[in-house]
This record gives C-alpha cells, structure tokens and sequence, in this order.
C-alpha cells in the first residue's frame, strides 16, 4: 500500500494504526491518518489530492481538508491528516447565479456540471439516468455546486455522487450487490464468514421511517404511503408506529405520480436493525446485501441486511475493518418504477 499526498510519497511516515478510511452509504468518504515527520522535507497542505494505491489500483482518493502539525523538537513533528472523497470538490465549488429553460433534471444537471464544473479538478461524467422525462424552469441563485445537485437529484429521488476515478453519478439506485458470504452464528452455513472477530446488534428509530408522504407544494399533489408490515411491528411496541418522513417533487402533478414516488422513498429505507462486526477479510463493499442469522439476538430467521459503512484501518502492513449493515425492509433493490411510470407522460 502506497500514500501519496500531491504526488509525495508519505508511506514510510505513517504512524501503524492510525491510517482509517471510512466509506458511507450514500458514497461518501473519508480518511485520517497520522504521520511522523523528521528534517526539513515536504509538509502535506490543505486542499492537496490524497492517493492511496496498490499495485497501480486506487483504493481511496480525495482530497485534505485538515491538518495539524504538533512539533516535539527543531527536527520532529506529528502531523495530524483529515481528507474527504471526491466529493468534496463539489461541496467546495460555488456555482453563479444559473437559469434555465425548461428541462429535465437529468438535463439541467448535465449541462450545469459540463457548462460549470472546472475542468482542471479532473471531474468527469459517469451515468446520469434519464429520469421521468418532466421538464421544468430552473432558476439558481449562487449557491455551493452540492446543494444544486442535491435539488435536482431529489426532484427524481436520486443520489449523486463521485466516485475513485473522479467519476460523476446521479441515479434512482445506489449500487447494490449480492453476496455468498453470510454471518451466522449458529454456524451452520457452510458459505458462513469464518473470520469474525465481534458481532454486535443495535436498534435506533434514528432515521427510520415506515410512513413516505409525496407531494408538490405548487400543485396540491400528495399521496401518504405506508409499509404495512414495518407498521404493525412497531404498533406492537407503542401507540400509532408511525415514523414519518417527506419528499416534495416539482415532477409530481398527480396523484398517482405522489403515489409512486412515495413507495419507492419507501422501499429504499432501512429498519431500525443495524449490525456491526470486525474481520481481517476484504470481501466486504457499500450496497453488499447479507443474510444474517443470530438467534441469541433475536434473529432466528435469516434475514437480509445491506452494508452501509466500512472502516478499513491499516495496522501491521494490512487493512482491518468494522462492517456496519442495516436490515433491509425490502427484499428487492430500489425500484425505479416511478421513473418509468412517469416518462410515459407528456413532457409539460
């Protein structure tokens, strides 16, 4: 494993264990690391690209956001490194102000990115799906490129985001794979992860939700959507059980359209279970479906859980990691179901 940091290699300078890259659901990143300087040579910069590389393969890159030298004599010093993934191009980026004729998100995103987006941060297309096919006026006041985006995917129910090749996505569905390695605790499964350290099992209502209301605040269009099985569960545990969220689409000018859109928000959201667990295997990626079998913790059944963090920490020449995954609600990935409902309306 090499890391670089504005082409200077900084490998040798790395305090062991304290290298960490940690990977989130929505494709977002980050890394921290602790160097041992000596003499005089380079200091890492803030805003400096990070690259870390095996083999002329990119595990990781971004960008430096922090750093912070501590100085212990005239000729050593510990440097304190924080970067963000490429991403963080776009959440620094302030567009101007932009208006638009009508056109679709898909549209209006593509030629805000290759009409404004520097070229020199090396930031290209990768897919932008195509989405409904319902057009409308855009007018943006000066505002960070991020936010933008942010907009316009939400008007399809998307997600953006960048990727280690510097690669620009916006899609109805986060990748999504399936995986022949299972985490069972009774230890039956032949295709079981034998390496696993921990195992722990949590339950949040943070950010769960099994109640999705679509609607558009311009025209009236709503639709209330509610994930039957998820709802009785939580009924059994107190009052309505009702956790609720909203989504507002300028594309949605009926009732059937708020329909749809609120049942694919709905399909996407995870239940309240989340598991954690550590292992030395790299088997393990973002959007991994897994089935899970743990009877001492409730779960007697297998049941289906996505990753949707990694931690990877470089410790004695080799990457460890913490796998976090929640229980999906849905044993079928995002539809993009409304999409192509709607693109077989007439273009406003």
């Amino acid at each position: 494993m090499t890391l670089t940091i504005a082409g200077s290699n900084y490998t040798s300078s790395i305090l062991d264990g304290t290298l960490t890259i940690r990977k989130f659901g929505t494709l977002r990143s980050s890394f921290y690391v602790k160097l041992t300087l000596t003499g005089s040579g380079s200091v890492p910069k803030a805003g400096e690209e990070i690259l870390l590389t095996e083999k002329d393969q990119v595990l990781w890159g971004g960008i430096l956001i922090e750093t912070e030298i501590e100085c212990h004599s005239p000729s050593l010093a510990s440097v304190t490194l924080r970067g963000q993934g490429y991403e963080q191009i776009l959440q620094r980026f302030c567009l101007p102000r932009i208006v638009l004729d009508e056109m679709t998100p898909t549209d209006a995103a593509t030629f805000i990115f290759n009409e404004y987006v520097p070229q020199e941060d090396g930031l290209t297309v990768g897919i932008i799906d195509p989405g409904p096919g319902l057009s409308n006026a855009y007018d943006f006041y000066p505002a960070k490129a991020s936010s933008v985006f942010d907009y316009l995917a939400k008007e399809n129910g998307y997600f953006w985001w960048v990727d280690a090749d510097k690669k620009f996505y916006m899609r109805g569905i986060l990748p999504l794979t399936s995986s022949e390695i299972s985490i069972d605790l009774t230890e039956k499964d032949p295709n079981r992860l034998i390496d696993l350290q921990t195992f722990v099992l949590r339950e949040s209502t943070a950010g769960y939700r099994n109640v999705h209301i679509a609607y558009n605040k311009h025209n009236y269009a709503y639709y209330k959507s509610f994930h039957v099985e998820e709802l009785g569960r939580m009924i059994q545990r107190y009052g309505s059980g009702q956790y609720g969220a909203a989504t507002n689409s300028s594309l949605i000018q009926t009732q059937t359209d708020a329909q749809l859109l609120a049942e694919q928000m709905l399909s996407s959201a995870p239940g309240p279970d989340e598991i954690e667990f550590t292992t030395d295997s790299n088997c393990f990626i973002l959007g991994q479906v897994i089935s899970v079998t743990a009877p001492v913790c409730g779960i007697k059944e297998p049941q289906n859980f996505t990753v949707s963090e990694t931690k990877a920490v470089y410790f004695a020449g080799e990457f460890r990691y913490t796998i976090t995954a929640t229980r999906r609600m849905s044993d079928t990935p995002v539809s993009l179901q409304w999409e192509q409902a709607l693109a077989a309306k007439t273009t406003n």
